[in-house]
C-alpha cells in the first residue's frame, strides 16, 4: 500500500511538473510573438512623389536587437574555421581575455592593439558591432600567463599601490573603447570570490565562511563608480553564478544588487552565468529560468545579459538537479539548449545570451561545445541555428497596395529589402526598432540615360 501511494505521489508530481514546464514555454513562445517584434510599414514612392503600386518587395532580416552571442578569443583571431562559424550564427561577441592578468601580462604594456585592430578590421566589416568586455575586476588567480587572472607582477607593490593601479586599469580601458558599443563585466564573481586585496585567503571562498557583505558592496561600488567616473556613457554590470536555482548563491546576489541600487551605485545591466552548478550538468527547468528572470531582472527593472551558458553532450555525465532524470547525450544537450533559449528569448528582460563555447577542442568545460573536436556540428548546433534563423527571424516577399505601402509584423532587427523596377534591382537596408514607430518611407529613382 505505501508503494502505491508514493508511486501515485510520483506520478501527480510529474504530471503537475509537466504543466507548470508547459506554461511557463507557452508564456515565453506568447511574450515572443509580442516583444520581440514589432509593426512595420514601408511606402515605396518614385522619384516624383507617386506611389509604386504592385511592386513585389523580398524582405529579409539580416541581424537581431537580441543579442545571440559566443567568445572570441585572441587565439582565435586567425582561426579562419572558428570566425566562418562564428559569424555564421552569432550577432554579438564576448571579447575574452580582457581580465587583467591576460589582457597586461606585462606592466605597462596592455594588449589594446590586436583587440582594436580586430574589432575594426573583422568584426566592423562582418556586422559584429556590439561586444561584451569580460571582465575588468576579478580577484581569481589560477596561474601565470596565459592562464592568469591578475598579473603576477601586481604583487610586488604595497596594498595601496595595488589599489591605485587598479583604479587606473579600470579607467583606462572603459576610456580606452569609449568609441565601442561594449557592456563591462566591471567585477566578476564577487560572491563567489575574496574581496580584492585578501590575497591570504583562497580565490574562491564559496565553500567556506563568505566575505561579510559589505565589504563585497565596498570594493564592487568602488569598481562601478570609477568606471562610471572615467566615461559616464560607458554600460556596467556585473556578473555571477549558481544563481539561477533557489539558494544561498542567489539570496547574496540579489543582496548585493540591492545594495548597490540603494546606494545609487551606476548599474546598468545584470548578468548570469549560466553554467553552474555542476559545470554545464545541470539542467535548469524553465520555472527555475522564469522565477531567476523575474527576481533579477522584473523586480530590479534592469536587463539581464545571460553571459556563459552551457550544457554538456557527454553520455558518461548524469544529468543533475530534479527536472530531468538519466544521462546526458549529443540530443539531451540539443533539448536543453532549446528550452533554454525559448524560456529566455521570451523573458522581457533579457537582452541576450552568450553561449560559451563553440568547438569540444577549444571550451572551458568538456563537451560542452557547439561542435565536436574535430569542428563537426552537434544536434544542438543544428537546432539552436534553425531557433535563430528560421523560427525568428522574419522574410517575406510582399506586393505593394495602391498607396505604394506593404506592412508586416517582424522581429527587432536589422533588415535588407530589394525591389525590382524598371528592369533595376534595387536595394534598401532598414532596422526595425523596440521603441517607436517603424514606418519608413523609400524613394525609388527611375533608371537613367535608357
Amino acid at each position: 500500500m505505501f508503494r502505491i501511494v508514493i508511486f501515485f505521489l510520483l506520478i501527480v508530481t510529474t504530471l503537475c511538473r509537466m504543466d507548470a514546464t508547459a506554461g511557463v514555454l507557452d508564456d515565453a513562445a506568447n511574450n515572443i510573438e509580442r516583444i520581440r517584434k514589432g509593426d512595420v510599414e514601408i511606402t515605396l514612392k518614385a522619384s516624383d512623389g507617386s506611389p509604386l503600386r504592385d511592386v513585389t518587395a523580398t524582405i529579409e532580416q539580416t541581424s537581431h536587437a537580441f543579442a545571440f552571442g559566443n567568445y572570441i578569443r585572441l587565439r582565435h583571431y586567425n582561426d579562419e574555421q572558428y570566425l566562418n562559424r562564428f559569424k555564421e550564427l552569432f550577432n554579438y561577441a564576448e571579447l575574452l581575455e580582457f581580465n587583467w592578468g591576460q589582457y597586461e601580462p606585462d606592466e605597462g604594456e596592455p594588449l589594446f592593439e590586436p583587440r582594436m585592430d580586430f574589432i575594426k578590421n573583422w568584426c566592423y566589416p562582418n556586422g559584429l558591432r556590439r561586444f561584451y568586455g569580460h571582465m575588468l575586476v576579478w580577484t581569481h588567480q589560477y596561474g601565470e600567463y596565459p592562464r592568469s587572472g591578475m598579473p603576477m607582477w601586481l604583487f610586488q607593490y604595497s596594498a595601496e599601490i595595488q589599489h591605485q593601479l587598479l583604479m587606473q586599469r579600470i579607467a583606462r580601458e572603459v576610456n580606452a573603447y569609449k568609441d565601442i558599443d561594449i557592456t563591462w563585466d566591471v567585477v566578476n564573481e564577487a560572491i563567489h570570490c575574496r574581496v580584492w586585496g585578501d590575497w591570504d585567503k583562497d580565490s574562491y571562498i564559496q565553500n567556506k565562511e563568505p566575505e561579510p557583505m559589505d565589504r563585497i558592496v565596498r570594493y564592487v561600488s568602488g569598481a562601478l563608480n570609477q568606471a562610471h567616473q572615467a566615461n559616464p556613457a560607458a554600460r556596467l554590470m556585473i556578473n555571477d553564478y549558481s544563481v539561477i536555482p533557489e539558494g544561498r548563491f542567489q539570496a547574496r546576489y540579489q543582496q548585493l544588487i540591492e545594495k548597490l541600487r540603494d546606494a545609487d551605485v551606476p548599474l546598468d545591466a545584470i548578468g548570469i552565468q549560466a553554467h553552474e552548478p555542476y559545470k554545464g550538468k545541470y539542467w535548469y527547468s524553465p520555472e527555475e529560468l522564469w522565477n531567476a528572470f523575474e527576481l533579477f531582472g522584473t523586480r530590479t527593472g534592469l536587463p539581464i545579459l545571460i553571459t556563459e551558458y552551457v550544457n554538456v553532450s557527454d553520455p558518461g555525465e548524469a544529468i543533475r538537479g530534479s527536472y530531468k532524470l538519466g544521462n546526458w547525450s549529443p540530443e539531451a544537450q540539443a533539448d536543453a539548449i532549446e528550452e533554454f533559449y525559448r524560456a529566455a528569448f521570451g523573458h522581457p528582460s533579457v537582452e541576450g545570451i552568450v553561449y560559451f563555447g563553440m568547438s569540444d577542442a577549444d571550451v572551458v568545460m568538456p563537451k560542452c561545445g557547439l561542435f565536436d573536436e574535430q569542428f563537426n556540428p552537434k544536434p544542438a548546433w543544428n537546432r539552436l541555428k534553425h531557433l535563430i534563423q528560421d523560427e525568428w527571424t522574419t522574410r517575406l516577399k510582399q506586393q505593394t497596395n495602391g498607396d505604394g505601402t506593404i506592412g508586416f509584423r517582424g522581429f527587432y532587427g536589422t533588415y535588407t529589402m530589394t525591389v525590382r523596377v524598371n528592369g533595376k534591382t534595387i536595394q534598401k537596408s532598414f532596422e526595425v526598432k523596440p521603441r517607436g514607430e517603424n514606418r519608413f518611407s523609400f524613394i525609388i529613382p527611375e533608371p537613367q540615360g535608357e
